[in-house]
């Protein structure tokens, strides 16, 4: 067992973790412009009967509310969004019940851009599962890819770590394969000017 970390800790060399939030960008990516499409086109509907009121759907708070009840209806009713179900991420309670509150709760940072960054930023900085922004340790949810434990204790240990060590053992035996002889397989001893001769068979390579 390792001792809890920030995501900030693991992020900037672990690839597992990297990918995860990847996913998730072009996730949000993928639902903001399912639910902006649906914003403009009220939008345009409201302008062409010359409503007055139709100019509140430029402010951004607007759109953002869109996209905070279109995901908090989805993720209750199926776990996952759109963008989500194409990138094979899915929504994990970890206590309690997930119900629509849960959902409304971790989706509020949507609303605006700078308070999703900031529910990103503080979820980062704080020990506890990477996958987990500020408002999911709120609502006690978190996300998990396809193939990913919910629990961040298995996830950490198992799961991030399992690659990197894979890796290194890669690392290993392509370094013993090159200090060995191309031949016969010995081991080469240097002889100076990046020159290697074979201890079992004398070549010099």
């Amino acid at each position: 067992m390792i001792e809890m970390v920030t995501g900030f800790d693991l992020i900037h060399d672990n690839g597992p973790l990297q990918k995860h939030w990847i996913r998730r960008i072009i996730a949000y990516i993928l639902d903001l412009f399912i639910s902006s499409l649906g914003v403009y086109i009220i939008f345009y509907f409201l302008i062409s009967l010359n409503l007055r009121f139709a100019a509140l759907w430029y402010f951004p708070m607007t759109a953002g509310m869109v996209q905070v009840f279109y995901s908090a209806v989805l993720e209750y009713t199926s776990r996952k969004t759109v963008g989500k179900a194409i990138m094979k991420l899915e929504v994990e309670q970890l206590t309690q019940e997930f119900d629509l509150s849960k959902a409304l709760i971790r989706n509020f940072s949507k609303i605006h851009g700078i308070i999703l960054l900031l529910d990103w930023l503080v979820g980062m900085a704080s020990e506890g599962d990477p996958r987990q922004r500020y408002l999911d340790r709120v609502a006690e949810t978190t996300v998990r890819a396809k193939g990913e434990p919910v629990h961040v204790r298995d996830y950490i240990n198992d799961h991030l770590f399992r690659g990197e060590t894979r890796e290194e053992e890669r690392d290993e035996e392509e370094k013993e394969e090159e200090n060995r002889c191309h031949e016969c397989g010995g081991e080469l001893i240097s002889i100076g000017e990046d020159r290697y001769r074979c201890r079992n068979c004398g070549r010099i390579q």
